[in-house]
């Protein structure tokens, strides 16, 4: 992160590898979601047994679930700020 401070101003600048690592982070998940829908096709057309892509569909759909919880969390925070008063609580881990 790159600070600059001007005049009792403090910005804050994300570095060229901080934006590079934001941008994989934002498109990977939907390249993978992608990636399983074909691969998922093709062992249906094949004939082969869908219990990994049934098992690997419930794991992206829960991925899914959580980053869309969490970018909630972080709407609420930058919106709310520190005093909004939200209560962040961890979802119990799966069993």
């Amino acid at each position: 992160m790159i600070v600059k401070r001007r005049g009792g101003m403090t910005e804050f600048i994300p570095s060229p590898q901080e934006k590079r690592e934001g941008l994989v982070r934002d498109h990977s998940f939907n390249l993978i979601e992608n990636l399983h829908h074909r691969l998922s096709r093709l062992e249906e057309e094949l004939g082969l047994p869908l219990d990994e892509a049934e098992a690997c569909s419930a794991f992206l759909d829960k991925m899914k679930q959580d980053e869309t919880r969490n970018a909630a969390i972080h709407t609420r925070l930058i919106t709310g700020g520190p005093r909004s008063g939200i209560n962040i609580v961890a979802s119990p881990p799966d069993s």
